[in-house]
């Protein structure tokens, strides 16, 4: 018996696995960041090993040295070594569907920086293998420096008030 490839299954495979997490930076920007882990160390250890949008983006540079310097094990952050458990897209199916057929302007399912936060299921970012160790992303090279996407001052009240909420 002879063993025939189907070419469509091939594509339809190649084209589920094409989705890659963005570059690691710290895209609430690097003082931000610092900020955060100087003024709430206990929240920012936690956010780093549990959360997946702060840990692989909001200020991935930040937790990697932090997990790095402190010589934190893997196992501490298992959870995240998946995809998130609530992986689903952030805006209606009928949305996602125009985004992942058509994009939208300059942003489409390969933006993952943008794609991953909008419509992370229906652009292949529920993938377990995305997140593994072995396939962390690469820092980003500087010509794609951080550009805060919201000042420190407001990204610091809006991370303390998320605690306090918690506690109260």
């Amino acid at each position: 018996m002879h063993s025939i490839s189907n070419p469509f299954i091939h594509k339809k495979r190649k084209k589920e696995n094409s989705a890659q997490l963005p570059c690691c930076r710290d895209r609430f920007g690097e003082q931000a960041c610092q900020s955060l882990r100087k003024a709430q160390p206990a929240l920012f250890e936690k956010r780093c090993l549990t959360d997946h949008d702060f840990s692989a983006m909001d200020c991935c540079g930040e937790c990697r040295k932090y997990i790095e310097r402190n010589k934190i094990s893997s196992e501490n952050s298992r959870s995240l070594q998946k995809a998130p458990a609530m992986c689903k897209d952030k805006h209606s199916i009928g949305f996602c569907r125009r985004f992942k057929a058509s994009g939208m302007g300059k942003y489409s399912c390969s933006d993952a920086e943008f794609a991953v936060r909008v419509c992370r299921h229906s652009c292949g970012y529920c993938n377990d293998e995305l997140y593994s160790m072995k396939n962390a992303p690469a820092m980003c090279s500087d010509t794609n420096k951080a550009i805060p996407i919201v000042n420190g001052t407001h990204l610091y009240w809006a991370f303390g008030r998320e605690d306090k909420k918690k506690t109260s």
